[in-house]
């Protein structure tokens, strides 16, 4: 018997990037295009700091030591692939998306709201999710 592992918040980000693609592309969807760009972003971080943290979890119930990890989540995702001998982040990408994501929860005032691309929801998605399923010891999968 094999096990999945799925989380709400990650099928709650692919919903929302769903809706972001089938969306026209007219004056009158702009806004929601928008809210649902920004929240499939942050869902998509927060499903990867709640499967990190399950992740370990796992592993530790499985017999695997990690030692302390280190706060800040790019260190402990690094210590925990390396712990796993599974190949490491892209930091490039890792730097880039996360630099969106805290530009949306921490908002300078003298800069307007970004606008953002559905493209940048569904590569914060895909680079989420791919470094859950290096992180699991299980299949996790996604509502479609």
């Amino acid at each position: 018997m094999s096990l999945v592992y799925r989380f709400t918040t990650l099928d709650d980000a692919y919903e929302l990037l769903l809706e972001a693609r089938g969306l026209p592309s007219v004056a009158t969807s702009t806004r929601r295009v928008q809210r649902c760009v920004r929240a499939c972003i942050l869902l998509s971080w927060v499903a990867l700091e709640e499967g990190l943290d399950d992740a370990v979890g796992l592993w530790n119930q499985e017999g695997q030591a990690f030692g302390p990890l280190p706060a800040p989540l790019k260190p402990r995702i690094s210590a925990v692939l390396a712990a796993l001998s599974r190949p490491p982040i892209d930091d490039a990408a890792f730097t880039t998306l996360r630099r969106v994501r805290n530009e949306l929860t921490h908002p300078r005032a003298s800069i307007d709201e970004p606008e953002l691309a559905v493209e940048q929801a569904e590569t914060t998605f895909e680079f989420c999710m791919s470094t859950l399923r290096a992180l699991f010891p299980f299949r996790l999968d996604c509502e479609f």
